[in-house]
């Protein structure tokens, strides 16, 4: 063997050498999502790893009004966002934060939507109605969150909307709205009734010192469903926009309905 060809051929296997080393290095990816995929989401991660075990997940769960700020801010590595429903992925798009084009829907959010109110609250709210008395009621910003959209639109149809509007305010993104209920902070809200089982743990019920007016029909309005996409603030790469893949493969289906979800039709 020539002289030449032996370091040829040295050369190519310390190149394949360097590729399989460069394979075997773990990339990272963060998953921003909302608070109320909190325990489902921590599954889908672990079924992603089951066949991606290269890639080195995190998750960051968030408020989802303050998980928009968490996107619109520069993540340190690939990202990709997760989001309650069609208004916040629409409010990414249109601050340049997500590609329109990237954006896949992969689950029906079944959460109905409750009117609640403070247990030794001052109004004493019994029904819908009563929400004419009311004297502030929370409801996040409809024009950034899916929540509020369809609990106006609700509203609306239920020929409440223009009795109440005026009584309508937006609490901080970050605000624990259950806590600023019970604090006198506003007579009634409107939240995912399932935040409401979550953080009364194993029993069950909603925590005793809140106690829902009412849910909103679901036939009031339109359906609500989890969207994701790769986050263009962060790093380009192949990761966000497999795992974002996965959420809508037959593979993704099965993790989904393993971890409560439903998925959307593929």
């Amino acid at each position: 063997m020539s002289r030449r060809v032996s370091g040829f051929i040295a050369a190519l296997a310390l190149g394949l050498a360097g590729c399989a080393g460069a394979r075997k290095s773990p990339s990272s990816l963060t998953l921003y999502a909302p608070c109320v995929l909190s325990g489902p989401i921590q599954k889908l991660a672990a079924a992603y790893q089951k066949s991606h075990p290269e890639i080195r997940l995190t998750t960051q769960v968030e408020k989802p009004l303050a998980l928009l700020n968490r996107a619109l801010a520069s993540p340190q590595g690939p990202a990709v966002v997760i989001t309650t429903g069609d208004v916040e992925m629409r409010h990414l798009a249109q601050a340049g934060a997500v590609d329109s084009a990237a954006v896949r829907t992969f689950a029906a959010n079944t959460f109905l939507l409750a009117v609640v109110a403070p247990t030794q609250g001052k109004q004493q709210l019994q029904k819908l109605s009563d929400l004419t008395r009311a004297e502030r009621i929370y409801l996040e910003d409809p024009s950034r969150s899916t929540l509020g959209a369809r609990a106006q639109q609700a509203f609306q149809r239920l020929g409440l909307w223009d009795k109440v509007r005026s009584r309508v305010i937006s609490p901080d993104p970050g605000a624990m709205i259950l806590a600023e209920l019970v604090a006198g902070k506003a007579d009634a809200a409107v939240v995912f009734k399932d935040c409401l089982f979550a953080e009364a743990g194993k029993g069950g019920s909603p925590p005793r010192t809140i106690r829902i007016i009412a849910d909103l029909p679901p036939e009031a309005y339109q359906p609500i469903h989890y969207q994701a996409a790769p986050l263009k603030s962060a790093p380009p790469s192949q990761a966000a926009r497999d795992f974002v893949s996965f959420l809508t493969s037959p593979q993704g289906a099965e993790a989904l309905k393993r971890a409560g979800l439903t998925p959307a039709p593929l």
